[in-house]
């Protein structure tokens, strides 16, 4: 069992096929001496028993909801910051997108595909099939959408998708048909893509499909994301290691694999409680796009600090001397909570103050004469000059002012290095993507990741304890060399 956990992390350390995993296993001496494995003729193994390894696990996932790799994950990492003394109170975090295994597919070609696969199915259960549609697959998807014409393309795909939608008519009472796999996506296209009212199809208009929709049926997992102009298709990768600059190394104290269309901030909100239980968590760093309510009111529950070098909607603070009102320049009595005036002195006409907000109302007039309205929060038109105060305003700009401070830049700091540790747990083959398909197999290859990472910087540092004690073993040794070449010449 050990042998085949260590493979697994031997595997992604080295980003190795699994062809090239079992020819260092079988024959390179430095890898099987890492096994403890002195004889070459010792613990010979099959491919299959790998794969069936893989297998047991994904179904002990299955049946218990347990994944056995995040426990050794786990255990390595608790182990590791025990030995060391790891202060784990400082932490920080961050995403990065993992492409999935799948091709590029245009609306036409991942409806000529989902058709393509269940009608091979259906063949194979000997059922027949209509001259038009085996005309209309003669091609694969690729030489099929070749050949049309631009303004042909929407009408095509209309027409696949009804064919689609007669197969699946025509055999949803063969319970056989109905537990293909091909079948189950043709049904998620059409409830995806198209709209079906009384037998009559039409398609989707595109800003109308969810970014969870099917990308390739190849891999039914990956979702769809546009970032700064660029789009992914697969998952997001999460994760989070300590970073006290007193710690001899960080260690990752968590991993995470989602769909890519997750928001970072969801998912942060939903690990706050779990870190600062098992890991200590006192201070967590992040980026912009970990600022939200959720996370706030998580690390508030839990006694937690968050830092992020950047707010939501805010471009970022470049140096001490940005004259911006906030809502903490307005003189608010602490007693009553309500509003004495504003930072230019003036009293609001009206107001409503309750324990969760504060709406303060002035006069338009005043403040479309007033030298700060354009530094001013307080939304100003003609007819109505207003401040909302609420809990998430408040927090917004209490950071706002933090970013000015020395301290608080510090710790901001911190968070960069993290990306370094995204390169590391993002696949090396493929530009980025993974080799495998299916989210519980994509996470399980980032947890073995992560387990590698901690592994090598563990490793590094103890050759480096080591390689300085024997300089200082080297130092005293020509000390007493000198000492004693003194005392001869004496």
């Amino acid at each position: 069992m050990n042998i085949l956990v260590g493979l697994e992390i031997v595997k992604e350390l080295f980003s190795l096929t699994d062809e090239q995993l079992f020819d260092r296993y079988h024959f390179d001496l430095l890898v099987r001496r890492a096994f403890g494995l002195m004889d070459i003729n010792e613990h010979i193994l099959a491919q299959r028993t790998f794969y069936y390894f893989r297998s047991s696990l994904a179904e002990h996932e299955l049946l218990t909801g347990e994944n056995l790799m995040m426990q050794v994950f786990t255990d390595n990492r608790d182990e590791t910051i025990q030995e060391l003394g790891l202060k784990t109170g400082l932490q920080r975090t961050d995403s990065t997108m993992i492409g999935a295994n799948i091709k590029k597919m245009s609306r036409l070609m991942l409806f000529h595909k989902v058709l393509s696969n269940f009608v091979i199915d259906l063949i194979k259960m000997d059922i027949l099939i209509s001259e038009e549609i085996q005309k209309l697959l003669k091609d694969d998807e690729d030489g099929f959408a070749y050949r049309l014409k631009k303004e042909d393309v929407l009408s095509k795909t209309k027409e696949i998708g009804e064919y689609i939608y007669f197969l699946t008519i025509e055999h949803k009472l063969n319970s056989d048909v109905k537990e293909l796999k091909s079948y189950k996506d043709a049904e998620r296209l059409l409830k995806e893509q198209c709209n079906i009212d009384k037998s009559k199809l039409e398609l989707k208009k595109s800003k109308d499909i969810d970014s969870s929709s099917m990308q390739n049926p190849a891999d039914g997992d990956a979702t769809y994301k546009k970032k700064n102009n660029k789009e992914y298709r697969g998952y997001a990768a999460h994760a989070t290691e300590t970073c006290d600059k007193e710690n001899p190394i960080q260690v990752i104290t968590d991993i995470d694999l989602v769909k890519n269309n997750e928001d970072d901030a969801k998912i942060l909100s939903g690990k706050i409680k779990d870190l600062e239980e098992k890991t200590g968590l006192e201070t967590i760093i992040g980026d912009g796009a970990f600022a939200s309510d959720d996370v706030r009111n998580e690390c508030k529950e839990n006694n937690v600090n968050l830092v992020t070098s950047a707010i939501r909607g805010r471009p970022a603070v470049d140096n001490e001397s940005e004259n911006i009102l906030t809502s903490r320049d307005f003189n608010i009595d602490e007693d009553t909570g309500e509003m004495k005036c504003c930072p230019d002195g003036v009293e609001p006409r009206s107001q409503k103050a309750t324990e969760k907000s504060l709406i303060a109302n002035f006069n338009p007039k005043i403040c479309m004469e007033c030298n700060k309205k354009d530094i001013c929060p307080a939304f100003s038109s003609g007819k109505l000059s207003r401040i909302v105060i609420d809990e998430r305003r408040k927090w917004l700009d209490e950071r706002h002012e933090l970013l000015k401070t020395k301290e608080y830049r510090e710790l901001c700091n911190l968070r960069p290095p993290v990306e370094g540790l995204m390169e590391k747990i993002k696949p090396k083959y493929l530009s980025g993507r993974t080799l495998f398909r299916g989210l519980e197999k994509v996470k399980n290859r980032m947890i073995l990741k992560a387990i590698g990472a901690n592994f090598r910087r563990y490793k590094r540092y103890r050759v480096d304890l080591l390689d300085n004690f024997m300089k200082k073993i080297y130092l005293y040794i020509k000390i007493i060399f000198c000492n004693v070449r003194l005392t001869l010449q004496a």
